[in-house]
């Protein structure tokens, strides 16, 4: 039996478990016992259609689930979350629910400005379609290619893209216009506590630029280490090179500097 404490991997937008894959097999491999909880609406097969419910299911309502989820567990778990699986992570962690997150490509919280010029083609579909915030929607296969999978060779994006599922155009509201909502669920406490937190976030990355993954990082100051790998984009738990971000991630829960505390 493992040690080591549980770690919770959360996935992002369109996605389910299976995302987690790669990752799960390297964190298992170094002993620790890994969930991949799925977020609400996304028990579906690709290609199904989504819950009627999906399009106004808002990040309040993955957060509790995953306060129920890591309420189970027998102690505190480590968070790593991608996209917006690492907003999430970051909600849990200023409320307690963490002992360390690991955010890769994490999309940002409020007071964090998320949206860059780069995003717009593949994003302004979705953005300008009347009420989206209350709809369901999908990237198409041209959309996912440009925002998530630009650094997959061309087979393995399109075996990528048959695997995308329905979100949430609530949840995504929540995100991209957090500005506009002071009391959100986007908006938290960067200084709530003092958890250890590891930023890690793509150059190429198209729909969380690396540039609001560093400035996400600086509002948590020294507690926070930030690292950006010019060869990646925002599929960074999937691209070529993926085993050498899943070992960062590793060495950096290892290190004394972050390792997180033991239980009292």
């Amino acid at each position: 039996m493992s040690t080591q404490h549980p770690v919770v991997m959360i996935h992002g937008m369109w996605s389910s478990p299976q995302v987690w894959d790669n990752f799960r097999s390297a964190y298992t491999a170094r002993g620790y016992t890994v969930h991949t909880p799925t977020l609400r609406h996304h028990d579906i097969a690709p290609g199904d259609k989504p819950d009627q419910a999906l399009g106004t299911t808002g990040l309040g309502d993955y957060y509790a689930d995953l306060v129920a989820f890591i309420n189970t567990l027998d102690s505190t778990p480590i968070l790593v979350g991608h996209s917006m699986g690492g907003l999430l992570a970051q909600m849990l962690t200023a409320q307690g629910h963490a002992r360390a997150a690991v955010l890769l490509c994490s999309a940002c919280p409020r007071c964090v400005f998320p949206m860059r010029p780069i995003m717009l083609p593949g994003t302004a579909r979705i953005f300008s379609t009347p009420g989206f915030w209350k709809k369901a929607n999908r990237l198409t296969a041209w959309e996912a290619r440009y925002l998530l999978f630009n650094r997959l060779p061309e087979t393995e994006a399109a075996q990528q893209t048959r695997q995308l599922l329905w979100e949430s155009g609530r949840a995504a509201s929540e995100i991209v216009f957090a500005a506009a909502m002071p009391n959100g669920p986007a908006t938290i406490d960067f200084q709530a506590n003092d958890i250890p937190l590891l930023s890690l976030a793509g150059d190429a990355d198209r729909i969380v630029p690396a540039g609001v993954c560093a400035a996400n990082a600086q509002r948590y100051g020294r507690r926070c280490d930030y690292r950006a790998y010019p060869d990646h984009a925002h599929w960074i738990i999937g691209e070529p090179g993926w085993e050498q971000i899943a070992a960062d991630s590793l060495d950096w829960l290892a290190d004394p500097s972050f390792n997180p505390r033991p239980d009292a």
